[in-house]
């Protein structure tokens, strides 16, 4: 009984730092437990419930959203959770053991090196629930983010909890001040690229439709003229840039004779538009895509470059599953190979569709020769919970890793203006139709 209790504490001491209540200390006494008790039993069940704490939510988007039935979508959903219990954790305590020599000072490495593995293999991979993301809550070292990367954050983080484990804290003092002084050097060459950025007015459009109405096309047009409103109305504030999120519009982009489609290209005139639409093209190919309208015109586009498995597109072997659930049996969408950022006239826009922002390698070519991020997501697929919150923490991380600022535009929730201080300075509520106005500076 009393081993039962202690992984099942373990687990929820790794969750709930990743969770919507905020509690990212708990890492720390999760991470000693882990290396208190490095048995792959251990490993096993601790694992299996962090990541089927953290990541339930995802049953939101099949049951509610895509009628699969419940139990059916549990069933699945514990395979999922099974294989990330065996790739994160038990598979890198193995390699530990045969190739470390047990040398507890070696595990950080192995998981960290299993972490990165995991976030491109296989299918893309899946960059989530990286022990580096709570670098962005500790004031000072998060700014080390620049240098050291969320692959890095996870790996000095694990130190720190390593060396207070073997109570070498003169060592972990000295590792603290070092990281806290690469943390000071990036927050002031912040600084001084703000004092000489130009700044730009920005108007975020937060459309507010829920999922039930995006997945019933005569549901969703029945928003169009509400949010093309809105749209008029964040024109009349004299923006330099309206921004509006993924999939904001029922129309294809190329579908010309829309009337919904039409009044969007007519209020470009007025500013530029960055919007986020479907279209299909070449040959009955979709496409989820960034597009910038002005006067009528497009002035740069974006294809997403990293689609989501089973969500975008179906994976060999896993074809069938279009047969048994018509929630995914459409088309499969078409990655982008462009990975350029957006341009008119001195704007220079990074434009990572909804999950590729957790793509560090991506995000960094994307805005290295930009000067602003802009995340085009909706997240109603999730209503307000920990995934969303997991999505959101992301903006602030490529923040700090990219010294910019980060322009999250989301259907639902949260649309934010996130600084490159990774501090969220403007934020609307979740569902909640609106226009968030903001002066970004861009930087270089």
């Amino acid at each position: 009984m009393m081993w039962i209790l202690l992984v099942i504490l373990n687990g929820v001491l790794l969750y709930l730092p990743f969770s919507i209540y905020d509690l990212w200390f708990l890492l720390f006494p999760g991470l000693f437990m882990l290396l208190k008790y490095p048995s792959q039993r251990h490993y096993f069940f601790t694992g299996f419930i962090f990541f089927f704490l953290s990541l339930r939510c995802v049953n939101i988007a099949s049951i509610e959203y895509g009628n699969i039935n419940p139990f059916l979508s549990y069933a699945m959903f514990s395979v999922f959770s099974l294989f990330l219990t065996l790739y994160q954790m038990n598979l890198p305590l193995y390699m530990w053991t045969k190739l470390g020599s047990r040398k507890l000072w070696l595990l950080p490495i192995f998981y960290t090196l299993f972490e990165i593995l995991r976030s491109y293999l296989p299918y893309g991979g899946f960059p989530w629930l990286i022990v580096g993301e709570i670098l962005v809550y500790i004031p000072l070292v998060k700014y080390s983010l620049r240098f050291f990367t969320v692959y890095g954050g996870s790996m000095l983080l694990w130190y720190l909890i390593y060396l207070a484990f073997k109570r070498r804290f003169f060592i972990l003092l000295i590792l603290l001040a070092f990281a806290s002084l690469v943390g000071l050097y990036a927050k002031n060459e912040i600084i001084k690229k703000l004092q000489f950025a130009h700044t730009i007015k920005v108007a975020l459009v937060q459309t507010a439709v829920s999922q039930h109405e995006k997945l019933n096309e005569e549901n969703f047009r029945n928003h169009t003229d509400e949010i093309l409103s809105l749209v008029s109305e964040a024109l009349k504030e004299k923006p330099d840039l309206v921004l509006l999120p993924e999939s904001a519009f029922p129309f294809l982009f190329s579908d010309e004779y829309d009337k919904g489609r039409e009044k969007l290209f007519e209020l470009s005139y007025q500013a530029p538009i960055l919007v986020g639409l479907i279209d299909i093209r070449d040959g009955m190919k979709p496409y989820n895509s960034a597009y910038l309208i002005k006067d009528a015109q497009v002035h740069g586009y974006y294809d997403k470059v990293r689609l989501l498995p089973i969500g975008e597109y179906m994976p060999f072997p896993f074809a069938f599953l279009k047969d048994i659930f018509s929630a995914i049996s459409g088309l499969d969408y078409i990655h982008g190979n462009r990975e350029l950022p957006i341009t008119y006239k001195g704007i220079k826009i990074a434009t990572p569709i909804c999950f590729e922002v957790a793509y560090w390698d991506l995000v960094k070519r994307l805005s290295k020769n930009a000067n602003l991020i802009a995340v085009l997501t909706n997240d109603g697929w999730f209503n307000d919970s920990d995934c969303s919150h997991q999505h959101f923490v992301w903006a602030k991380i490529r923040a700090l890793e990219n010294e910019k600022f980060v322009l999250w535009v989301n259907n639902a929730g949260d649309t934010a203006i996130i600084d490159p201080f990774g501090n969220v300075v403007e934020k609307l509520p979740y569902m909640k139709r609106d226009i968030l106005i903001y002066h970004v500076k861009l930087l270089q």
